[in-house]
């Protein structure tokens, strides 16, 4: 870049070029004039390159921003997802403890109904049995023909009152014995819904191993994009014929996909501050041979205006 003294009487200096005599029969300050123009030339050919170096690196910088964006955008989806899985993870850990918890107590429930069942269904027996001897008994009083044991009578009234409760107690015993087969049944149902091989339990225990929600952010889960090992592939097709690339694994944040992803995110951003910082360099440099040029268009218009 041309560099210019400040000139200390500017309209002195442009007269004493214009009244110098150059030994030509014309006077006229070449040796100000002609320099002037020299250097216009050259400062307005840089000033020209610098300029359309500006537009190139702002054509740059302004793909480099876009993509940027884009890139921002793409990766902040990622994290999003991320972050959402491992929220889901937790939610199904808890969700699994409750299930283990709730699989003990049907377990239990179960064995607890079993046993009701049989004490129910030994109950019963000596119901039946105790009828039994219960009716031999009325049998037997009814043979004796005895005045004092007349139904209604003495020991007879409680020995019938008797025979009314154990009648209501065998009454009942359909019942009770439905709705503890009944109870048996859902609990049992439940069990094999929830805790079962196929229940809501192993299902969740299922998708808490596809997302890998037991392992840490180490390089042991980073593999290339090639590599088939825990990756989400439709059931029922062979990986030879999946070509969807990326095709990501858990947790996200120790995919290599997503790991280049972020370090593209972290390059694009330096990047951009080297374009950014190479834009304003330009810029400067520009507007510097643009005041350069102004300055000495201005400075020839004057000695034009002064000589005419």
């Amino acid at each position: 870049m041309l560099l210019y003294n400040k000139i200390s009487n500017y309209e002195d200096e442009i007269f004493d070029c214009c009244d110098t005599d150059n030994g030509n029969e014309n006077f006229g300050g070449d040796c100000c004039y002609d320099a002037w123009v020299k250097e216009l030339v050259t400062v307005t050919a840089a000033y020209k390159e610098k300029n359309a170096l500006v537009t190139q690196k702002q054509t740059e910088y302004n793909l480099a921003v876009d993509w940027k964006t884009k890139l921002k955008a793409w990766c902040d989806d990622w994290e999003a997802t991320d972050e959402k899985a491992d929220a889901l993870c937790r939610q199904l850990e808890l969700f699994i403890k409750h299930l283990t918890k709730v699989c003990k107590i049907t377990e239990k429930t179960i064995d607890a109904i079993e046993i009701l069942f049989c004490m129910a269904e030994d109950l019963y027996k000596r119901v039946d049995k105790l009828k039994l001897k219960f009716d031999q008994l009325m049998v037997c009083i009814s043979c004796l023909m005895r005045p004092e044991l007349a139904p209604g009578v003495g020991i007879m009234k409680c020995i019938e009152e008797y025979g009314k409760k154990l009648d209501a107690v065998i009454a009942g015993k359909d019942l009770l014995l439905s709705n503890i087969v009944k109870a048996l049944e859902l609990a049992m149902a439940l069990h094999i819904n929830i805790c079962d091989e196929y229940g809501l339990k192993a299902v969740l225990v299922y998708w808490k191993e596809k997302l890998n929600c037991d392992s840490s952010s180490s390089t042991d889960h980073l593999d290339n994009y090639g590599d088939k090992k825990q990756k989400l592939v439709p059931s029922g097709i062979e990986d030879k014929t999946c070509e969807l690339e990326p095709q990501i694994s858990f947790p996200l944040d120790a995919d290599s996909y997503y790991t280049d992803l972020q370090t593209q995110c972290t390059n694009t951003k330096a990047e951009l501050e080297t374009l950014k910082t190479a834009l304003d360099s330009a810029k400067h440099e520009r507007d510097s041979l643009q005041a350069c040029k102004q300055s000495l268009e201005k400075a020839i218009e004057e000695v034009k205006n002064k000589c005419n």
